[in-house]
């Protein structure tokens, strides 16, 4: 069996479905209102040149760090992606950074790209705020896409067991070029409803995942913004 194929065998004629996640810096006129006001003109403008952008999320890194104060993820197919990207960057972003980089700064030059590859049943959740768990992951000596696979299935069948609720999305990620993420084999992802949905499934991971590869991870609250 081809287990790769098994996991990332998704493309059609668009493209790979991808994930991006940009980083971004707050600007001395941040706040929660002007960022809100951001996202709207941002989305007309989206609307009004016609990039097909699938959805957007303002990510919030649970534990600060030094490299960004939100994430801004989009998702595309691979097609389109390469489309606004070339358009924006010739046409739009100049201007757009100069009428809004004192509220955000986005670092368009350091996106993070992944091929993503849905797992599962997705679960209803409020996408007005909720957590995105991820887990940067690299495989130990000897180990493969055939033991995550069979990880994910265990996984499964311990939730259940359990009566725990689980994730309500679930994804795994690899990445699509070079960038600051590139040198894990894959992300495991996951979005839940509630903190404590997080740290139970946490618990399972944390011991199971170990077996197989090393990682790192980092948990963010998210706001659906398109």
């Amino acid at each position: 069996m081809n287990f790769d194929a098994a996991i990332w065998s998704n493309e059609d004629e668009h493209g790979d479905w991808m994930v991006e996640f940009v980083p971004c810096k707050k600007g001395p006129d941040f706040s929660e209102k002007k960022f809100q006001d951001l996202t709207e003109r941002w989305n007309k403008k989206i609307d009004a040149e016609g990039f097909d952008i699938l959805m957007a999320v303002s990510l919030v890194p649970v534990s600060p760090n030094e490299d960004y104060d939100m994430l801004w993820q989009q998702e595309f197919w691979t097609k389109d992606r390469d489309n606004f990207w070339r358009d924006w960057k010739e046409n739009h972003e100049i201007k757009w950074n100069e009428e809004n980089s004192s509220i955000l700064h986005c670092d368009t030059d350091n996106i993070l790209d992944f091929k993503a590859s849905l797992r599962g049943k997705i679960l209803p959740f409020d996408e007005n705020g909720y957590y995105q768990e991820f887990r940067h992951c690299n495989y130990k000596e000897g180990c493969s896409s055939s033991d995550l696979l069979a990880f994910e299935e265990g996984y499964q069948k311990e939730i259940k067991q359990l009566g725990i609720m689980g994730p309500c999305l679930s994804a795994l990620f690899r990445p699509l070029s070079e960038h600051k993420k590139s040198s894990y084999d894959f992300v495991w992802h996951q979005c839940f409803n509630t903190l404590e949905n997080q740290k139970s499934c946490s618990r399972i991971l944390d011991t199971g995942m170990s077996n197989f590869v090393t990682f790192d991870s980092a948990s963010h609250t998210g706001w659906r913004i398109r």
